[in-house]
Formats: structure tokens, C-alpha cells, sequence
């Protein structure tokens, strides 16, 4: 990066603050143990004389060192934090600038093993916190994760519901955004779903729900962002987890993964491997009536898809502390997703308005889908000085590739079940790629008045998808020509934020504006219809914390948000399930965008009310229609006029005795949205209930045992009006070995109650479907640890993938 630049930055950002301070002085020194080890990111802290809260802050980098530079003049005094040590002498070094305007100030730690082992014995986090505005999910000693995906994971989270097809929904709307480590994951609905499935539960600490977000954050997400945070520690030295997992649904299925890093001096390396075979199950029933030559049809449909999947997942990196000031990280995260749907039969009975059958259709569908996700990531930072100011640049490649190859099979019968036409057979060939290109920078200024943060991004996005489809005459195939063609997109998004955070007295408050323009463009070749986007919107963010007092917080906060159309939604390629029914995407879908409002009350950290309200304009949902000529009913995703969410949440812990504790947690939600008629629309509202009882017992013998219960009331569901659900899950956990051998067995959806059933509310069609997931599973897992704390992935990923 050149010097110009770099000057530039700091005389725009930070040239105050450099010339508020005069004749300044710098403290430096080392953190190490009694053996004269180096610590790294021990937290050490400049303090006024008589003021508890530090003046100013830093940790110490790779090599031991920490440095305060430009320090005003004043008398001080240091001191040095890390978990597991405490300073070898009581006293705290006294410094005078008076009389020692420089200097270098060593700091010896020793161990502190009692102290850390009495914080874990009384230590205990709550399932569900609120953290500036955050909700959290703390699972990383759940029982139930064995065996368990993150999917699985998602449903007991507040405020998320699943859908038909898995659709994930936060708070009534599909539009969210999906983050592992605060990095985003830029997966569409179906890609995601699949990643989740591949994901284990047991690498997972906790999952935040942030509903807004604020300027420093994509401003894709309407519905906020979900965000894993992984299991993680940072210590030298190495460390290897290897883990085995069996679960028994319809299928028998495994998980393997080895997990470690390596850390020495400057120098940290991390990888890991992992293989899933997520293989699941469903059986659907669904109907709907039409008109055929004047007369009244009913359809009876009856599927089930076995759905075969071997995924691997691996990723690698290095961080390398160049100098105390300099940081470059590399790395790479990639999988594969063998995913197979094993010729799903169907069968498809026609009625007539008596109910006499007519005839049947019966079908096999196979799909082989192989995806191919391959993401490298380059990050620099650059710590300008011991305050905090901080410049970070990110450049991103990545690269999705999907190549769908199908066959779907049909024959005839008449009521007699006589073949009554020649069979059909229908072939598909739809090889897609997406690449994404992305460079971002973020600047954070800390003074003591005020913490600034600005930054830059630009990302580039191609999508090319050919489909051809082939029907069987005559003993040969010949191109359905109405149903093949090729689908471009590409889109460019630039983008400049700033924000700042401000603490006065017991409320701090944050407020920033994100600026980004969109240019895009969708081409769909052998009709050469052209669609382009071409925007640009100011997103503003405020959010404000307030402490009563020890007991009792405040918080609010308000954001706009934008949820652009995934690059499958927008290309008009179909997927059958059966001769009556496929999915299409919408070339012409528009943008949503919503504002979305949030509000907090936390007491004694641990009870939590929260109230969210959120508007959507051109709201992305599902829409059913039929297809003239066929009577097919086309499921897409479509624009909605608006929609209009409330939500009331509550998180009450409850501690019946040492040995058990209780997680209640309540929510109340009304939805308000147009849905289209066939003459007009009509507004459909409704209020929907949920609450979530999860307990924890100790038992005998060192066993923890947990019991999970959830009940889901009927809501509004794009075009939908889903039905109700119940769920149950329980889990054993022990540990042996001091720790390192930890055992999970779990039984989920143990009383088979999980199902999918809805009926659609629009007058297009009749149609409604009943689907049952094999969720009823039983797992075994065993881990063992070897050497230290692992290490966590430091590479840092964008938005655009979210869409793929």
C-alpha cells in the first residue's frame, strides 16, 4: 500500500487526534511467564490515577511486545490481564510522565490453575443472552448436537421457523443473511439449506441473531443476519480434535472430522477436514383442481424423495504476524456436496368432480447435482498504532459450479390400469457457474471522544447457465426447444460507509450510513430478453444502548435494508418434480427493501423481552400460478406489494435446583401482506405463537441431561397458510479422561411429530401439501482432544455469496 494513501486515511480520519496531543510520550514493554515466554494478546491497560475505567488499551502481538505511543502528559498507572495468568507482583507499575517521559516497562505473569478452575465450576453461560442488541444462542454444551447438523440447530432458535423445502425464515421473511465467524457464507435458500445439513452441530459455540445491523455490515438481509460463531481458542502449540459420528433416520449415516492447528511464534496454521453424509428422507402428499376442456380436474399427488448426499467439506490457512504492527492472513474454504435425489417415485391419480378416477400418472424422477465451491480469501492488517486505530484491506475469489444432469420417467394408466399412452421420458442437462470478485477496506479510528469507522467495497458477479431439456422420440432424444435456453447475469455493487460510537455516561450510541449502487443485468439468450437493474440507496443505522442501572438495559436500534433477488431465483430454469408441478425462477423480480426496527430489555443478564417491528416494500416470497396449456402448477418466487411483521420475544432462565435448570422462551408475532387474486389482491393478517422449554439436568455419574420441547402455532407463509408444529429432542452427554473424550448420544424428533403441511390462499389455485420429514433420528458421537486449544479460521468473507 503506498504512503500517499495511507497518509491521506489518517489525515481525513485521524488528523485531529494526532495534533490534539502535545509533547506526547510512549510506554513500551513485553508480557511474558516465568519462564520468559512471549504472551500473546495479553490485555494491557493504561490507567488515570484515581479512574477505574483505562484511559487506553492494547494487547501484546506475537512476540510478547505491547507499545503506547503519543500518550499525554499525566500520571499512570499499568496494568496486564490475561486468562489463566495474573502478575507476578500485587502492585501495579506507577508511571510519571514528570519524571520519566519514556520508558520500557516489563510485565512477568504467572499461572493462576485454581482461578481458572473455580471460574469453571461456578461459571455457567445462559442457552439464550442479549449483547447489544444481539440475541444468542449458547449451544456449545448441548446434548442434542449429536448427530446434528446446523440445520437441526436452527429450528430451536428464536424467532426462525422452516418451511416446505426447508425454507429458512427469520421473523416472516426469507430475506436473511447467513455468517460462520462473522464471515458471510453468500449462499442462496437451496445451497444453504444443503451447507447447514453438511455442518455438524457439535463444531458450533453459538449462534447470534442480529435484526440490525448496522452500516459496517452488507446491507443485503431484510430479515437481519444469523450468524455460527465455531468452537475456538487461542493458545501456542498444537492441537488435533478427531471426531466420529453415527445417526439412524431412514438412512444410515456417518460424520468424520478432523479438526487442528498449529501455532509457533508469528507463525499460525489451520485446517480441517470433514465428511457428512446428511442422507435424508420425506414423504409428501399434495392436490389441486383445474379446469380440462370444461370440466373440473382434481389432482392427488403422492412423493417421496430419498435424497442421497456425501459431503466434504475442508479448509486451510496461515496467519503471519509480519511485525508487530503488520498481519497477513491467507485462506481457503471449500467443499463438495455429492448430492443425488435417487429416483424419487411419484404417483399422480386425476379424479373428476364425483370422485371417480380418470387415470394416473407414474413417475421417477433422479437428479445428480454435484456442487463445487472453492473460496480464497487475502487479508492484510495493519495496526497504526497502540490505541486502536486499525486499517484492514480484504480481497476475495470465489468459485460455485453445479452440474444438474436428470431424468424423469413417466407412464400412463387409465382408471383400469391399462397404459392409456406411450411412456415419457424427460432428460436434463443444466451446467451453471457463478464466480465472485470482491475487495473491501475498513478503517477504525478510536479516540477518546468518539470511535470512528469508514470503509470501501466493491464486489463483481457473472452467473452463466445453459439448460437443455430432451424428450425421448422415437427412440431418440430431441431438444424440447420452449424449455432449453441460456441464462447471463452479471452485476457490479460498489459501496462506502461511516459510522461513529459515542459514550455518554450510561448510554452509548452508534449511528452510521452505508452508500451503495448497483448496476446489473440479466440476459436470457434465445429470446434475447434483456432485464437490467440500475440503483443506488443511502442505508442508515442507529442504535443506542442504555444501562439503568447494574440490573437493568435498554436497547434500540433501527436500520433500512435491502434483499436483492439470488441469482437462482432470478433464472428462469425449471426443476420437475412430477408432469404437474416444478419450480421456475422470475427474471423480472425487483429488489426488497424494509426498515427494520428493534427493541431490548435485558435484567440481571439473563431475563430478555425484545419487540421488533419491520416494513417490507416489493416483500419476496413464494407465489403459485399455472401454466397454460399444461394446468401445471409453477412454484416461484415472486415480488409482493408489502409486508408488515410484529414481533414480541421472551427468554425467562429458571433454576428449579443446583442440579436443574430451565430455558423458557416465548414469542408472539403478527404478519400483515397482499396476495395476489385473480381479480386483484387481498391483505391476509394473522398472529402466530411460538415458545421453546429447554432443560438441563445433572445426573449421577457425571451424566448432563437435556430436554428440548417446541411448539410452532399455524402462520402466514409467502402464499401459504402453514400449519402448526411440535418437536421434541433429548440428549445424554458424558466426558472422560479430564475432558478430552467427550461422548453424546441424541435422540431427535424422538415422538415423530415434525411435518410440513400448508394450503395455499390465492384463488389461482387449490393447491395443498403434507410433507414428512424423516427428523426422527438417533446419533452417537465421540470426540478426542489431543494437545492445546484449537485455533480459528481469521479469513474474512462477503456478501455477494449469499445469492449464489
Amino acid at each position: 500500500m503506498s504512503s500517499w494513501f495511507l497518509t491521506a486515511i489518517l489525515v481525513v480520519f485521524g488528523g485531529h487526534g494526532l495534533t490534539a496531543q502535545s509533547n506526547p510520550f510512549t510506554v513500551a514493554g513485553s508480557v511474558k511467564d516465568t519462564k520468559g515466554n512471549a504472551l500473546v494478546g495479553a490485555h494491557v491497560a493504561l490507567f488515570r490515577l484515581s479512574e477505574t475505567t483505562p484511559a487506553f488499551n492494547t494487547s501484546s502481538a506475537a512476540d510478547g511486545r505491547y507499545e503506547f505511543k503519543n500518550i499525554p502528559k499525566a500520571t499512570y498507572y499499568l496494568k496486564s490481564f490475561m486468562l489463566g495468568f495474573r502478575p507476578l507482583k500485587a502492585d501495579s507499575v506507577v508511571i510519571s510522565t514528570t519524571s520519566s517521559p519514556d520508558g520500557v516497562y516489563d510485565v512477568v505473569m504467572t499461572e493462576a490453575t485454581l482461578g481458572i478452575q473455580a471460574v469453571d465450576v461456578v461459571s455457567r453461560k445462559q442457552t439464550i443472552e442479549m449483547q447489544n442488541g444481539k440475541l444468542i444462542f449458547n449451544v456449545q454444551n448441548s446434548a442434542l448436537s449429536a448427530g446434528s447438523s446446523a440445520l437441526d440447530l436452527l429450528r430451536r432458535v428464536p424467532g426462525v421457523s422452516l418451511g416446505q423445502d426447508d425454507q429458512i425464515m427469520l421473523k416472516g421473511s426469507s430475506g436473511l443473511n447467513v455468517m460462520v465467524d462473522g464471515k458471510m457464507t453468500y449462499l442462496s435458500q437451496q445451497q444453504l439449506v444443503q451447507l447447514l445439513k453438511g455442518m455438524n452441530a457439535e463444531n458450533i459455540n453459538k449462534i447470534e441473531v442480529i435484526t440490525t445491523p448496522t452500516a459496517e455490515f452488507d446491507a443485503a438481509g431484510n430479515a437481519g443476519i444469523i450468524n455460527f460463531v465455531m468452537k475456538k481458542n487461542t493458545q501456542d502449540g498444537y492441537s488435533l480434535d478427531i471426531r466420529s459420528g453415527v445417526s439412524k433416520g431412514k438412512f444410515w449415516m456417518v460424520n468424520e472430522n478432523i479438526t487442528g492447528s498449529y501455532r509457533k511464534g508469528r507463525i499460525n496454521l489451520f485446517g480441517s477436514i470433514d465428511f457428512n453424509t446428511p442422507h435424508s428422507n420425506f414423504v409428501s402428499t399434495s392436490g389441486n383442481s383445474f379446469f380440462e376442456n370444461g370440466q373440473p380436474i382434481i389432482i392427488r399427488r403422492e412423493n417421496q424423495n430419498p435424497l442421497k448426499i456425501k459431503f466434504y467439506t475442508y479448509k486451510a490457512g496461515i496467519d503471519w504476524q509480519l511485525s508487530t504492527k503488520h498481519r497477513l492472513s491467507v485462506g481457503y474454504n471449500g467443499y463438495f456436496d455429492d448430492f443425488v435425489k435417487d429416483n424419487a417415485p411419484s404417483l399422480v391419480k386425476r379424479y373428476d368432480a364425483t370422485g371417480q378416477l380418470l387415470g394416473s400418472v407414474r413417475s421417477t424422477n433422479y437428479l445428480a447435482e454435484p456442487y463445487h465451491y472453492d473460496a480464497t480469501n487475502l487479508s492484510y492488517t495493519y495496526k497504526i498504532d497502540s490505541l486502536g486505530k486499525q486499517l484492514t484491506a480484504d480481497a476475495h475469489y470465489i468459485s460455485y459450479r453445479n452440474y444438474s444432469d436428470g431424468v424423469l420417467k413417466s407412464s400412463f394408466q387409465d382408471a383400469t390400469g391399462t397404459q392409456s399412452a406411450p411412456d415419457e421420458r424427460l432428460q436434463s442437462h443444466q451446467p451453471g457457474t457463478i464466480s465472485i470478485q470482491s475487495v473491501k477496506m475498513d478503517l477504525v479510528l478510536p479516540y477518546p471522544a468518539v470511535t470512528l469507522k469508514a470503509g470501501v467495497k466493491f464486489a463483481y458477479v457473472t452467473n452463466d447457465n445453459r439448460y437443455s431439456f430432451d424428450s425421448l422420440r422415437d427412440g431418440r432424444f430431441i431438444e424440447a426447444s420452449s424449455m432449453s435456453n441460456h441464462f447471463k447475469y452479471n452485476e457490479k455493487i460498489s459501496a462506502v460507509y461511516g459510522s461513529g460510537v459515542k459514550k455518554l455516561g450510561k448510554t452509548s450510541l452508534e449511528a452510521g450510513l452505508r452508500l451503495e449502487s448497483t448496476v446489473a443485468e440479466g440476459y436470457t439468450v434465445k429470446q434475447a430478453v434483456a432485464n437490467s437493474w440500475n440503483y443506488t440507496k443511502l442505508f442508515p443505522s442507529l442504535s443506542i444502548d442504555h444501562e439503568l442501572d447494574k440490573n437493568n438495559k435498554l436497547n434500540f436500534s433501527v436500520s433500512r435494508r435491502i434483499d436483492r433477488p439470488t441469482y437462482a431465483s432470478l433464472n428462469p430454469v425449471r426443476w420437475y418434480s412430477d408432469q404437474y408441478f416444478f419450480y421456475s425462477g422470475n427474471p423480472y423480480l425487483k429488489p426488497e427493501m424494509a426498515w427494520l426496527f428493534s427493541a431490548g430489555y435485558t435484567l440481571k443478564e439473563k431475563y430478555v423481552l425484545t419487540v421488533s417491528y419491520s416494513r417490507h416494500t416489493n416483500y419476496i416470497s413464494k407465489r403459485l400460478v399455472v401454466e397454460p396449456g399444461t394446468n401445471a402448477i409453477v412454484s416461484q418466487i415472486a415480488n409482493f406489494d408489502k409486508m408488515e411483521r410484529l414481533d414480541v420475544l421472551t427468554s425467562i432462565p429458571i433454576s428449579l435446583s443446583p442440579l436443574w435448570e430451565l430455558q423458557l422462551t416465548t414469542g408472539t408475532s403478527y404478519t400483515s401482506y397482499p396476495i395476489p387474486l385473480l381479480n386483484g389482491e387481498k391483505t391476509f393478517s394473522k398472529w402466530a405463537a411460538s415458545a421453546m422449554l429447554n432443560q438441563q439436568l445433572k445426573l449421577p455419574g457425571g451424566l448432563n441431561f437435556e430436554l428440548s420441547l417446541s411448539y410452532y402455532s399455524s402462520e402466514l407463509w409467502g402464499i401459504y397458510l402453514k400449519e402448526g408444529i411440535f418437536l421434541a429432542g433429548a440428549g445424554i452427554r458424558k466426558s472422560f479422561y479430564k475432558n478430552k473424550l467427550d461422548v453424546r448420544v441424541s435422540f431427535n424428533d424422538f415422538l415423530g411429530t415434525n411435518r410440513y403441511a400448508g394450503k395455499s390462499l390465492t384463488d389461482y389455485t387449490d393447491y395443498q401439501y403434507y410433507d414428512k420429514p424423516d427428523t426422527r433420528r438417533v446419533g452417537v458421537s465421540v470426540k478426542y482432544h489431543f494437545g492445546g486449544k484449537l485455533q480459528s479460521n481469521q479469513s474474512r468473507r462477503i456478501e455477494e455469496q449469499d445469492r449464489l
